[in-house]
């Protein structure tokens, strides 16, 4: 199994409502995912919830049976769509990925 992990860190909004704006839109973008790509065994989006000042804002945290899935999924069409629509939204991006 694959566990992989992504982080965003949003860097350009005027206010918390733009960020909220944001973020619901990263949401509504990648969550549809799993609904297209039977591949995918797990996947979940999540709004981060802490105060902290060095907390990411958004996260996509999803499983594959191997590596050669997880690839399937990142060179998927449905999947560069996603990353094209939410490239209008500017952010910083952190990725883990693991067997387990």
């Amino acid at each position: 199994m694959v566990k992989h992990i992504v982080l965003f860190k949003l860097t350009s909004f005027i206010n918390t409502v733009e960020k909220e704006r944001q973020l619901e839109q990263m949401n509504k973008i990648f969550s549809v995912l799993p609904d297209q790509l039977p591949f995918i065994i797990d996947f979940r989006t999540g709004k981060n919830i802490s105060n902290a000042g060095h907390a990411w804002d958004f996260v996509i945290d999803s499983v594959f049976s191997c590596a050669d899935d997880l690839n399937l999924y990142q060179n998927s069409p449905e999947h560069l769509l996603a990353v094209k629509e939410a490239s209008v939204i500017l952010k910083e991006k952190a990725v883990v990925d693991y067997e387990f």
